[in-house]
Order: C-alpha cells, then sequence, then structure tokens
C-alpha cells in the first residue's frame, strides 16, 4: 500500500507523526494545513482531481485508505434514504434485487462511475417513495430511542442491585460489630466462665444472616436483539424441501496397481505386527491405526502398473 501522504504539500505520516489527515467526497487525502491555506474562502478545487470541494466537508480519516472512509460516509449517506425494509417488498427476490441496487449505487458513487446518472436515480427514487423514506426513519428513531431507554433502565437497575448489595453489606457488619461490643461488656461485669461467654456471642454472631442478592422489582423484559430483531423470527423464510433419503455406497479407490487388501484382513496378513496400538486417548478421539495402516498400504500399491511413456 502507498504512503499516506497529504495531496499538496506531500508530507506523510513518516516524517511528520503528529499531521492529521482529513478527507473529501473525491477521496483525496489533505493535512489539516494545507486545508486551512487551500480553503481559506470555504471553497475550492481539489489539488489533485480539481473536483470543487467545500472546507465543511473534510472528516477525519479514520482508514490508511482514504477511500474506505470515502465508501463508510457514501453508504451512511444512501442509506438514510434507501431505508426500506423487508416487510415493503411482496417477496425476498425484489428485497434482494433492492439490496443489489443500493450496492451499484454506492459503487458507482465511490468508483466515480456515471456519477450524473446514479445522482438523478437517486433523485428519481426520493420522489417516488417519499412517504416511505420519512415513515422508515421515524421507526428507525423511535427503535433506536427505545433501545436508548432499554439500556439506561438495565443501568439504573445494575447500579440499583450494586447499591442494593453494599447497603446489606454495612448493614452485617454493623451488626457483628455491636455483637462484639456486647461481648466486651459481658466480660467486664459478668462474673461467668469467659469460655460461656464467648461461646454465647459467637454462637449469636454466626446466627446474623447473610445478605442475599434480591429479585429485581421491575424485570427488564428483553424481546428483541440490539440490531432490531426480535427473539424466535427469523428474517428469511426456511423452505423444506423433501427428496430422497442418503444412501451410503462405498467409495472405491483406482489404485491403478495390484489389489490392496481389506481392513479386516491386515491384521492376519501380518501388516500390523510392526505397528503399534493405539493409545486410550486416540481411542476415544476416534482414532483407529488400522485406518493409517491401509492409507500406507494403498499409497505403496498405487501406480505400480504405469509405464513411462517418454512423452512430456
Amino acid at each position: 500500500m502507498e504512503e499516506l501522504a497529504c495531496v499538496r504539500c506531500m508530507s506523510s505520516k513518516f516524517r511528520n507523526p503528529n499531521l492529521v489527515f482529513s478527507f473529501n467526497v473525491c477521496g483525496h487525502t489533505m493535512c489539516a494545513n494545507c486545508i486551512e491555506v487551500a480553503f481559506m474562502k470555504g471553497s475550492g478545487p481539489c489539488p489533485k482531481c480539481l473536483i470543487p470541494l467545500r472546507r465543511n466537508g473534510f472528516k477525519l480519516q479514520q482508514f490508511e485508505d482514504a477511500s474506505v472512509d470515502v465508501e463508510v460516509e457514501t453508504r451512511k449517506r444512501i442509506l438514510q434514504d434507501f431505508n426500506k425494509t423487508e416487510d415493503d417488498f411482496e417477496s425476498l427476490d425484489d428485497y434482494n434485487d433492492y439490496l443489489i441496487e443500493i450496492e451499484d449505487i454506492i459503487y458507482n458513487l465511490v468508483r466515480n462511475i456515471n456519477v450524473v446518472e446514479t445522482k438523478e436515480r437517486i433523485d428519481q427514487y426520493k420522489r417516488e417513495n417519499k412517504e416511505i423514506i420519512m415513515r422508515n426513519r421515524m421507526k428507525s428513531k423511535r427503535e433506536e430511542q427505545a433501545l436508548d431507554d432499554l439500556i439506561e433502565e438495565e443501568k439504573m437497575h445494575t447500579q440499583y442491585k450494586r447499591d442494593e448489595v453494599l447497603r446489606d453489606e454495612a448493614e452485617q457488619r454493623t451488626k457483628k460489630l455491636r455483637v462484639d461490643s456486647e461481648l466486651i461488656d459481658s466480660l467486664a461485669r459478668s462474673n461467668s466462665d469467659a469460655r460461656d461467654i464467648v461461646n454465647t456471642y459467637t454462637h449469636k454472631k454466626e446466627e446474623i444472616p447473610v445478605p442475599k442478592p434480591k429479585p429485581i422489582s421491575k424485570p427488564i423484559n428483553f424481546t428483541k436483539f440490539s440490531t432490531g430483531v426480535k427473539f424466535n423470527q427469523s428474517s428469511i423464510a426456511i423452505s423444506i424441501k423433501e427428496g430422497p433419503l442418503f444412501k451410503y455406497e462405498p467409495v472405491s479407490h483406482q489404485l491403478n496397481g495390484p489389489s490392496c487388501p481389506d481392513i479386516t484382513q491386515l491384521d492376519s496378513l501380518g501388516y500390523m505386527k510392526y505397528i503399534r496400538r493405539e493409545s486410550s486417548q486416540e481411542l476415544a478421539g476416534g482414532f483407529l491405526i488400522k485406518t493409517s495402516c491401509l492409507h500406507y498400504v494403498q499409497e505403496c500399491v498405487s501406480a505400480l502398473y504405469e509405464r513411462k511413456t517418454g512423452k512430456v
């Protein structure tokens, strides 16, 4: 990959690690100093491709390749209008064609292919689907707001449980300190045996209940993932097609050599005489040493009938 550098002054991160690069719609990278000088009046041409640019159109570059940033920003902008969902189409094929059309538009804008015709397609789509675009935007905002509320509610419940546990632990410590104080007073004033007094207060301290986490008074009702997909709901209908049952057929190897013994004949023919047996771990994993031995025998007899013809 080429070194990241400003298209105007040719400064790079290698020469100046403190440089801050930004990009515009054309995809060319410029440093902050050149943007200040070249776009002092608010607009001007790109130093490399001469496309008219605005100063407020520059955005901080996140990736080493500026074309990736351009595609990310273009995708965000296009998806704000091309926001139809699968529910807006009669069939899954129509929805897939719609997604392909979106990718074609993004590709053309990023690669500067038929930009004028592509923008006309976008404007025509906006005019024909104005109501659907606004409706889906409002729906998306409501879903985002509901998700934010759900996350905030979860944080509040988590904080409430944490504070409740801390209060219970502090209360338990206070009770134990009170028992210790009573033990000291009893030892100082009572005439009974000190061992009996200590045992009595030891049992009394053990009887203090250990704080247990209490259930949340208002459980959070999670009904969908963060992407908006509901639980137990598939976005793609799965069609089950019945077909013929699977029938196993043994594999036949074309060795082009003498016939190879069967795996059940390896012991009787002496192939396994000098080969170690499987360990218990290998047997647990399903490994059989006979299978490996059979593979080696097949490799030994394979292609023994082939002759060298001398042709290249």
